[in-house]
């Protein structure tokens, strides 16, 4: 079984509330209980929602495949989203059959150059906020078209950001399971994953 990505947990939930709770004690302490209490929930509330619910089909974007099927963690729409963060553990991966793709489409490879100077960039290359932003700017994505006329997007750019020679691999094998006739690449990733 091939994984990319990670599930979502109990990280943006846990998180949004230490924070909220930390600013939220400091404001209480040092002004008023009533104040601290205000500003913790709109902390709280900024950070689950502006950050999180916002970002989490980027960060939290896992998928498995196997000989048979594709599971997935459906995270587009709003409502969705919402449940999955509240609720991590009971959320349902959705299944694809592999006898029900009709084509599939790697966009975002061979990445290009990253150059972030026209925006905020909080951290070294390799931080939390640089690897944020490289995934929101030019992700790398798998595109699944069905038969049913429905279209997957499988997200690998929280991978490839992190181990790219180990993700390519991976990403390899599984295109290796379609007939080359489903596989559409530019040629430069085909030469990049070595499939010429």
């Amino acid at each position: 079984m091939l994984k990319f990505g990670k599930k979502v947990n109990y990280r943006p939930l846990l998180f949004s509330l230490f924070l909220s709770g930390v600013v939220g004690l400091l404001f209480s302490v040092n002004i008023s209980q009533d104040l601290g209490f205000k500003i913790g929930i709109i902390m709280f509330l900024m950070i689950l929602f502006g950050h999180y619910l916002m970002f989490l089909p980027t960060i939290f974007s896992y998928w498995d495949s196997t000989e048979r099927w594709i599971r997935y963690s459906d995270t587009k729409k709003l409502y969705r989203r919402i449940y999955a963060v509240i609720f991590p553990k009971l959320f349902p991966l959705r299944i694809i059959d592999k006898t029900q793709i009709v084509s599939v489409t790697v966009t975002g490879l061979p990445k290009k150059s990253t150059n972030f100077t026209s925006e905020l960039v909080l951290a070294e290359e390799g931080g939390y906020m640089y690897d944020l932003l490289s995934m929101i700017n030019d992700p790398v994505k798998i595109q699944l078209s069905l038969k049913d006329g429905g279209i997957v997007d499988l997200n690998i750019s929280s991978d490839y950001v992190k181990r790219p020679h180990e993700t390519i691999g991976k990403l390899t094998i599984f295109l290796k399971e379609f007939p080359s006739g489903q596989v559409q690449l530019s040629e430069k990733a085909k030469k990049l994953m070595c499939l010429n």
